[in-house]
């Protein structure tokens, strides 16, 4: 069992449905709703198809890092999409962006009671997403190819390493090894203890702050003012 990441730690509880989020997707990109019901959630997903229509192409999922989501891959979709035949998808895991749990309130309705922010339940989500959406309909044999970055590439990791997965191929984009932290006392699950949740939300308002997101991406990119976009986007989710 991998590590939970408690994301109460790093950001202001359960938040509330962002109300900037999420960014309109480029030409060729469709943002949908996938509801899992069975969760009490709603998960925001993006796609882009094949502009000659669908082919015998594996669909490609395109997994994103933490604290972002399915925009970062806007320039990607559409054109890997054109290029390979293939229906290409993306999500926001639950708890960024816009995916989140059914009239959430802090950590305190009832669709959040014993919800857990972790890498365990994002690779459920992610293997509940192939199934519901990227392979409805498909058969049993079909499969999917997998693309993660930084966090997105530990998912993708585990995905691929599950008993049976639906996995054709792994691509990994500058993967995160290790991705987790356990605190005595707390199992991860809301409602969260006031102590955490309160560092928790001074850490988040440190790490949001514009210049630091701007240094941040200014140190991952070659050509930082192709980042420049992402700043508010990212301040969003």
């Amino acid at each position: 069992m991998t590590a939970p990441l408690y994301l109460l730690l790093l950001c202001p509880g359960a938040l509330s449905h962002p109300t900037r989020y999420p960014p309109k997707p480029p030409a060729g990109v469709k943002g949908l709703y996938w509801d899992r019901t069975s969760l009490k959630q709603r998960i925001h997903y993006e796609v882009a198809e094949p502009p000659k229509g669908p082919s015998n192409s594996a669909p490609v999922l395109l997994l994103n890092g933490f604290g972002v989501g399915s925009f970062t891959w806007h320039r990607n979709m559409a054109a890997l999409a054109a290029s390979t035949g293939a229906s290409v998808y993306a999500m926001d895991y639950v708890g960024q962006g816009a995916s989140w749990p059914v009239d959430c309130d802090d950590g305190n309705a009832e669709s959040e009671q014993g919800l857990r922010y972790a890498i365990d339940d994002w690779k459920a989500q992610a293997a509940e997403f192939i199934d519901a959406i990227v392979l409805r309909g498909a058969s049993p044999d079909a499969c999917v190819h997998l693309v993660g970055n930084s966090a997105g590439g530990l998912l993708a990791a585990l995905l691929a390493a599950e008993p049976g997965s639906r996995v054709a191929s792994l691509c990994l984009l500058n993967a995160t090894p290790v991705w987790g932290s356990n605190l005595p006392g707390w199992d991860g699950r809301l409602p969260g203890p006031a102590v955490p949740r309160a560092i928790g939300r001074y850490l988040y308002d440190r790490m949001r702050d514009r210049a630091n997101i701007a240094e941040m991406l200014e140190q991952v990119y070659a050509a930082p003012e192709q980042a420049e976009p992402l700043v508010e986007q990212i301040r969003a989710v």
